[in-house]
């Protein structure tokens, strides 16, 4: 007799080390299976990783998340198993209780309405399931375990997945919160960076304006005093301004005053050799007044075409010249 309680006390032991060590690996892997929850990554990064490690704790052959909008047919927005991923579900009795938080176990999918829909292929993949709400960013969503075999899931899987869903939950919600936030600086870096352009444009216009404005000296005489450094844009602006001025007055000469001009690039003289030309068209006179070294070197290079343009060293030499004559 004692012999037999001798043995009957170790195998009580035995019993409960092998308990202590199941609990003590379930609590291993819940601990890790958290630490994965909180791996930094978008909405979907998380929501595909949650499906994933919850699945393999649970020892389920596939996992996938099913969204319900008001109204329609749920729609897969994670799953392990590329083959559920194109699936089409609607919501029926179990999946409705399973929303409203209770999990629900399936020892037989082909006994479910939900999955009695599914194409053949899926029903001869798997056997039971596994139902739990989960909260997805806002989203009314399902969690679906799935094994190839029947009567896989018990009542420690449901009790392993209600301890993993809220941390699942947390995760999804901060992962939702950054995205957010991220999306609300991307606005507003781009507001930013539109209205630091668009000041920028409206600068350059004044500056424009400003720097070649367009002066009535004399009767019928225009001079455009241009400052800074020129490019084909202000010369394109120029030249519109330009000739519409020498139309609207009726000028019969224009001087284009280049004393303070830095330099000027190869394809804004060409630029400016158009503009006198224009203005030459419409019949009035075009002269270059202040000219300096750097603008006379490359006027230079340019060649020929610049000997038909009138220069003049100062802008009263070419005042001089073009204004009516008068009694000192």
């Amino acid at each position: 007799m004692e012999d037999e309680a001798a043995r009957e006390t170790i195998a009580e032991l035995l019993r409960a080390r092998e308990e202590e060590r199941a609990l003590r690996l379930e609590a291993e892997g819940l601990a890790e299976a958290l630490l994965l929850f909180t791996e930094p990554g978008t909405f979907a990064e998380t929501l595909a990783r949650i499906v994933e490690v919850i699945a393999q704790r649970l020892g389920a052959a596939a996992g996938l998340v099913i969204a319900f909008a008001e109204g329609a047919d749920g729609e897969v927005i994670a799953a392990t198993d590329p083959g559920l991923s194109l699936t089409a579900w609607q919501s029926g009795p179990a999946f409705t209780r399973a929303l409203a938080g209770r999990p629900v176990v399936s020892f037989d999918v082909t006994q479910l309405a939900e999955w009695q829909r599914q194409p053949e292929a899926v029903l001869e993949r798997y056997g039971s399931a596994l139902h739990a709400p989960l909260q997805a960013g806002g989203l009314q969503a399902l969690l679906v375990l799935a094994h190839p075999a029947r009567a896989f899931f018990s009542a420690r899987h449901v009790s392993l997945v209600r301890r993993l869903l809220p941390a699942a939950a947390q995760a999804l919600a901060r992962a939702s919160a950054e995205e957010e936030l991220a999306r609300a600086r991307e606005l507003a870096h781009e507001r930013e960076i539109t209205e630091k352009l668009t000041l920028i444009e409206h600068q350059r216009a004044a500056m424009r304006a400003l720097s070649m404005p367009i002066l009535q000296v004399w009767s019928r005489i225009l001079c455009v005093p241009v400052i800074g450094f020129v490019d084909e844009e202000r010369c394109a602006d120029l030249m519109e301004k330009l000739l519409v001025a020498v139309k609207a007055t009726r000028a019969r000469a224009v001087i284009i005053d280049v004393t303070g001009l830095d330099r000027m690039e190869a394809s804004a003289l060409a630029l400016f050799l158009r503009v006198a030309t224009a203005v030459r068209l419409l019949g009035s006179a075009c002269v270059l007044a202040g000219i300096g070294p750097e603008v006379a070197r490359g006027l230079a290079q340019e060649g020929e075409e610049w000997r038909a343009i009138v220069t003049y060293r100062r802008l009263q030499d070419a005042l001089r010249q073009l204004l009516p004559s008068s009694p000192r």
